[in-house]
Order: C-alpha cells, then structure tokens, then sequence
C-alpha cells in the first residue's frame, strides 16, 4: 500500500494557508478553481492554488501529490487542536488525527502528473486554452480538476467563434480567419 505523510506545526502551515486564502478575496468564488494542490518531496511541502505557490519545508515521508478543496482544508487546519500535525496520505484518503477525508491522489508511479499547472490568480479562458500548448496532459489537467474547465473554454471559443462570424460576415471575414487570428494570439 502506497502511503506518504508530513510533519509540521500548526501555526507555520496555518499561516501560510492564511497568505494563500488573502489571494482568494481577489477573485470570484464562482468562477475561480478552489484545489489545492499538495505535492510532499524530500523535506517540502509545495502547496499550489491557482495564482499563488508555496514551498513550506517540513519532516516528510516519502513523495505523494494530492488534491483537495483548499477552503476545506483551510478550515481543517484553523480549527486543529495541537502544536504539530501530521497528515498522511493513503490511497485517495487523507488522514489528520482519526480524521478520514476522501482526496485524489497520486504516489509518482511515472511523472504524467508530476507538473503543478501555473495559473494567474484572474485566469481567463486564454490561459485556460494556453495549457494545451505548453504540454499538460490530460492527466496533470484532470488530477487539478481543470479539464472540465478547459473543455468549457473550447466550447465557449467555438460560440465567439461562430458569433462573430456572424457580426463581421457582411464585411467578407470568415471563421477561417477568425480562428487564426485567435491561433495567432494563443499559439495553439
């Protein structure tokens, strides 16, 4: 059984989450993606939200990388009781105390998830639609919960798309050379 943990104190992580949430005030609720990346290295905590990327170091064991809600986690790690906590990482569970929660996990059988996705804290679907040309797999952009929201962005590509083909086709532009020019901006 594939299992990883980390060792800090409670303060040092819950002020570094603090930092983190500060980022979320700027951005809406509704449309921001809310995972928290977790990746556990030799002595390194790196957390990763969308904008904003940590490295805390910590006693560590073994290499894991995990996903969950970060106001979740957030609000976990707030009301912990103790000086230090110990999280550990089993198959898609993580553990605090005698606390079990479902998460998405990964213990770096090959490296098609390793990558953190970088994304500006305001991401629009330009960076969403700019993953796919930098070279996340499908893997990397599932395990972030952002697949959903890159289809999302072609879709929404194809109805501008369509839409101003509509407004600008009396003056002879076709979708053609919408689409290249758009090409053009995010280099697919």
């Amino acid at each position: 059984m594939n299992k990883a943990s980390f060792k800090i104190r409670k303060s040092k992580l819950k002020n570094e989450l603090a930092n983190m949430r500060k980022a979320y005030r700027a951005i809406s609720k509704r449309t921001a993606s809310r995972v928290l990346e977790m990746t556990i290295t030799d002595n390194l905590l790196t957390l990763v939200i969308p904008g904003a990327k940590l490295e805390v170091p910590c006693e560590t064991f073994s290499t894991a990388k995990a996903t969950i809600d970060f106001l979740y986690f957030y609000d976990i790690i707030k009301t912990w009781e103790g000086l230090l906590i110990e999280i550990n990482f089993i198959e898609d569970e993580m553990q605090i105390g005698k606390t079990k929660i479902k998460v998405q996990t990964t213990f770096f059988e090959n490296d098609s998830i390793l990558r953190s996705i970088k994304l500006p804290l305001n991401y629009t679907d330009w960076h969403l639609l700019k993953l796919e040309q930098r070279g996340y797999t499908i893997e990397e952009l599932r395990f972030n919960k952002l697949n959903g929201e890159v289809e999302n962005a072609h879709h929404r590509l194809k109805y501008n798309v369509s839409y101003i083909k509509d407004v600008l086709g009396i003056y002879g532009i076709s979708s053609k050379e919408i689409l290249d020019l758009i090409e053009q901006k995010i280099k697919l």
